[in-house]
């Protein structure tokens, strides 16, 4: 099924969203030179969004199961964050919840983008 200019360019603004959290992570290693670890509470949130939209994807196509579905993945893949910082050695505190809380904000808006350019049953 071939999709709209505006379908595309929504999914590229999902793409977009979905590779933020890697950038930041990216810019970390460089700036230190060996810190990895962002690289990798990235990677468990990017996983529990997929958990999220791969499970609830057959359960709606409207507007409210967007965004329903983006919700539960900011709160799995902000879950996923904190738990991959934690087993990371870092220390439970202000810190990892708002970069555990901005990687998630990130998939949850790729998720919704995600799910507008999903096609609609006949």
């Amino acid at each position: 099924m071939k999709r709209s200019p505006h379908e595309r360019r929504i999914q590229a603004f999902s793409v977009f969203f979905a590779a933020v959290p890697f950038a930041f992570a990216l810019i970390r290693a460089g700036q230190t030179g060996y810190d990895l670890r962002y690289l990798w509470v990235a990677l468990a949130s990017l996983l529990g969004a997929m958990v999220v939209v791969s499970v609830g994807k057959g359960y709606g196509r409207g507007p409210r199961a967007a965004f329903v579905l983006s919700a539960g993945a900011f709160a799995t893949a902000t879950l996923f964050a904190v738990l991959a910082a934690l087993l990371l050695g870092t220390t439970f505190g202000p810190g990892v919840l708002v970069v555990a809380s901005g990687f998630g904000f990130c998939f949850a808006v790729s998720c919704w983008l995600h799910m507008r350019t999903r096609p609609r049953p006949i």
